[in-house]
């Protein structure tokens, strides 16, 4: 590391640590909100980010528009309202997590038949579990108190280590693994290796690096980039894969339901398992569009 880079660490630190200091207070405050106060704020942000900043809503009606260029402007303006409001409220659900228990959680984020991934369990067998950005995932926390398996989730590396701390801390009461990307594959071995019966969970609907793309699939009429990761783990260790498709019932409840994509991936053609779910997922998405996280810029390398 350059001298300079390395005298500028020890500042940022600091800068880094007052930051954490200052923001640490409201944020414990607001996720210690009983529910029905947490949604009378979420009613203000959601005119903070919708009408005073329109926070992300080019992109967001961007995505509307090639997802549903079907639908007329007027009703793509309510799917637009209705996804704003729905972010409002999982901005403040994320903060919740903090401080929420596992068994309100479970009230809360309800899996209608984990007897699905219990069975692999109950075979002795790990399982890769893909879901996309849907309804509130990080949520699927409460999964721990459905399944037999130990779960492990992925993150990305926040740029505060102080908060990214923080959010370990709060997120391993849950009884899950929360893994940084960069170490997921290794843990996954590890896992195999020691006979650890677990349940990996992707979200895998985000755009990869295009250099890096090795497989481009349809997705709302766009041929566009996608991961492989879930569907190479499951082939070298030959897992089951589960989709699990995430609704909103209604604000602050959420229920999931599983359904095999692949019991045997050697059984299944190559590329089959990651076809399968992003057919699975734009169907999820079609049924309950308000909820999906068109902030993200799905499209953006997307061809025809």
């Amino acid at each position: 590391m350059p001298r300079k880079l390395r005298n500028f660490e020890p500042v940022k630190r600091i800068g880094q640590y007052l930051s954490y200091l200052f923001l640490m207070p409201p944020l414990v405050l607001i996720s210690a909100l009983p529910f029905p106060l947490l949604y009378g704020l979420s009613d203000a942000l959601y005119l903070v980010l919708y009408r005073v900043a329109g926070y992300r809503r080019d992109v967001v009606r961007g995505n509307l528009a090639i997802a549903f260029p079907e639908k007329p402007e007027t009703e793509r303006r309510r799917l637009e309202r209705a996804f704003y409001r729905h972010l409002a409220d999982l901005f403040l659900e994320m903060l919740k997590t903090f401080t929420v228990g596992q068994k309100t959680l479970m009230r809360h984020w309800v899996i209608e038949n984990p007897e699905v991934m219990n069975r692999f369990y109950d075979q002795g067998r790990s399982v890769v579990m893909m879901t996309g950005h849907m309804g509130n995932w990080e949520w699927s926390l409460a999964s721990g108190g459905y399944f037999k398996h130990r779960g492990m989730a992925i993150y990305k590396k926040l740029s505060n280590p102080f908060f990214e701390q923080w959010m370990l801390r709060s997120r391993h009461k849950f009884g899950m693994d929360i893994i940084p990307t960069y170490l997921a594959f290794r843990y996954i071995e590890t896992a195999q290796r020691e006979g650890r019966l677990m349940a990996y969970g992707f979200a895998a609907d985000q755009n990869p690096l295009r250099h890096k793309a090795k497989l481009w699939l349809p997705f709302f009429g766009k041929t566009v980039p996608v991961h492989t990761g879930a569907e190479e783990i499951a082939r070298r260790y030959d897992l089951p894969v589960v989709y699990a498709e995430i609704r909103k019932l209604k604000r602050g409840h959420y229920r999931a339901r599983l359904e095999v994509l692949c019991e045997h991936p050697s059984a299944c053609a190559p590329d089959e398992i990651t076809r399968r779910y992003f057919a699975r997922l734009e169907e999820s998405i079609r049924r309950q569009p308000e909820v999906y996280y068109w902030i993200h810029r799905r499209f953006r390398h997307a061809r025809n």
